[in-house]
């Protein structure tokens, strides 16, 4: 089984909270045999526990599952850090598209990963966005069921 390396959209962590069974299998998935990317600048890291810190002030059901979660990639140090800055001309032509800035970190990461794996089902990623990040970056931007199956192998 191959280790690939995932970004992981903070939608995903929201959805598993809210217990949707895809996401909660999936993150599972990550953690028992892959990696998960986040940018040296802490960004990912930072929305990450602010996801969690929400779910539980909101009590969500799952909210104690992601926040073990989060700390086993820790423990298991299963993180792998990348720079979250993107080249000027893909920022550029992202935010002429309507992309999201708080969402450029986990773009730039993802490009410098291994696998080149995004999940997010968040709406910035548009099919304009998705053909963008394909065509021009390499980066295949999953759902979390798709996500859920590709990690399983």
């Amino acid at each position: 089984m191959e280790e690939k390396e995932w970004t992981i959209d903070t939608y995903v962590l929201y959805k598993a909270a809210d217990v949707e069974w895809s996401a909660i299998m999936f993150l599972g998935n990550v953690r028992k045999r892959h990696k998960v990317a986040f940018d040296l600048e802490a960004h990912i890291e930072i929305e990450y526990r602010t996801c969690i810190e929400t779910t539980q002030t909101q009590n969500k059901p799952g909210s104690e599952l992601i926040k073990r979660w989060f700390a086993d990639v820790v423990a298991k140090k299963a993180r792998i850090f990348h720079s979250g800055k993107l080249p000027v001309k893909h920022e550029k032509a992202l935010r002429e598209l309507g992309f999201d800035d708080d969402d450029l970190p986990f773009v730039a990461v993802c490009r410098r990963t291994t696998s080149r794996l995004l999940v997010s089902e968040d709406s910035d990623y548009t099919d304009a966005i998705k053909d963008y990040l394909v065509q021009k970056m390499g980066i295949r931007v999953l759902t979390i069921a798709e996500a859920e199956e590709e990690s399983a192998q």
